[in-house]
């Protein structure tokens, strides 16, 4: 969905090629879960971006998916913010190579700044984890902490912290 609109997706990333040898650098790896305060009905779920997005959808519908979508990207943003503060205290303990990736694509400006080929949030801006091949639901399945799929209630994102 965000191929080639975000600098924080592919093919701007590293590819899964390079990621494995870049996470050969790294010695410990933290899955970190959150609850989204999004709530999601069952008509939503079935479909959620279809529900949000199409035009033959019921407006109602639309709505309820848009108020779902709204909260979940405004959480998202939070859940960004406190990886970030995680990240720059393992950094300032020693841990110079410490880095989050987050789920979703970026959130953080309107429009990407792809144009360019520069992001206005560098210091901000991470790469979510399936755009370098990270499964998330395997590796939450691997961690004991699974998924639910589709959605019941409030969604559970997940960031992975790898710290060298």
């Amino acid at each position: 969905m965000g191929y080639g609109k975000k600098l924080t997706c592919p093919p701007h990333v590293p590819t899964v090629d390079e990621f494995l040898e870049i996470l050969k650098e790294y010695r410990y790896a933290l899955l970190v879960k959150f609850q989204s305060p999004a709530v999601a009905d069952e008509e939503i779920t079935k479909a959620p971006y279809k529900t949000w997005l199409d035009p033959t959808e019921p407006e109602e519908t639309r709505e309820k998916a848009g108020k779902f979508w709204n909260d979940y990207f405004d959480y998202s943003k939070k859940i960004l913010f406190s990886m970030l503060e995680l990240e720059k205290t393992a950094f300032n303990e020693g841990f110079t190579f410490a880095v989050v990736f987050v789920n979703g694509s970026c959130r953080l400006c309107e429009k990407c700044n792809v144009e360019n080929g520069t992001c206005v949030h560098s210091n901000m801006a991470r790469i979510p984890e399936h755009a370098v091949g990270i499964n998330i639901k395997k590796t939450a399945v691997e961690a004991e902490m699974p998924l639910t799929f589709p959605i019941k209630g409030q969604p559970e994102p997940m960031s992975i912290f790898l710290i060298d």
